[in-house]
């Protein structure tokens, strides 16, 4: 397939940029409420701009495998925006949203719980480069499992203004999964594939040994 040329080269990136730049906008949408059935003040606009940026996070993907146009600067802004995302929403939940049912040291935690797995997602590019030389992140289903849960957590802490000790405990286990799975395969792998789907998932080559060169 040839690689995109001209402005569809860089539909994957402008998605992301999109991405990025609409997670501030959601600052700004933060007091706009409503009661919906038994569920009161619901940050519906919130709600609704920030599903349509989670929905950008596929699309920049789609676009990049379809168009053949992935790069290192489209892996970069992804992974950049889906976590200023990520910040942004949880930031919002713990300081607005959810204030009133969390007390300061409870607060503390759970931030500081969200910025463990912030890194932590981002470390997975740097352990790519050192091992691979390619500055990138697995596709595996416990690195989708974890954003995908970090994209619903977000969305269900806001429509209900509560964070759940079990939610947060689930998101850090599957972070931490994730990440000692993507070690191991950079650490071992002979080849890089950006779309290996996770030990027990799939099978891949093994590095030879050195004195075997």
């Amino acid at each position: 397939m040839e690689k995109a040329t001209g402005i569809k080269k860089h539909l994957p990136n402008i998605a992301s940029i999109i991405r990025l730049i609409g997670s501030f906008s959601l600052l700004l949408l933060m007091h706009y409420e409503r009661d919906i059935g038994s569920f009161e003040r619901v940050p519906w606009i919130w709600l609704i701009v920030y599903l349509f940026l989670v929905f950008t996070d596929s699309l920049d993907g789609t676009l990049a495998r379809r168009l053949n146009a992935k790069s290192e600067l489209g892996a970069f802004l992804d992974a950049f925006s889906d976590t200023v995302l990520l910040v942004i929403g949880a930031a919002t939940v713990f300081t607005v949203f959810a204030s009133d049912n969390l007390t300061d040291v409870i607060t503390r935690v759970y931030v500081g719980l969200l910025i463990f797995c912030a890194a932590n997602k981002l470390s997975m590019n740097l352990y790519a480069k050192i091992f691979h030389g390619i500055p990138n992140m697995l596709h595996s289903y416990p690195q989708k499992t974890f954003a995908v849960g970090c994209y619903i957590g977000v969305g269900f802490w806001a429509f209900m203004r509560d964070v759940p000790l079990w939610s947060i405990v689930l998101l850090v286990s599957i972070s931490i999964y994730g990440a000692v799975d993507e070690i191991i395969y950079c650490a071992r792998a002979a080849k890089y594939d950006v779309d290996f789907k996770g030990h027990g998932f799939q099978k891949y080559e093994l590095k030879k040994p050195a004195n075997n060169k």
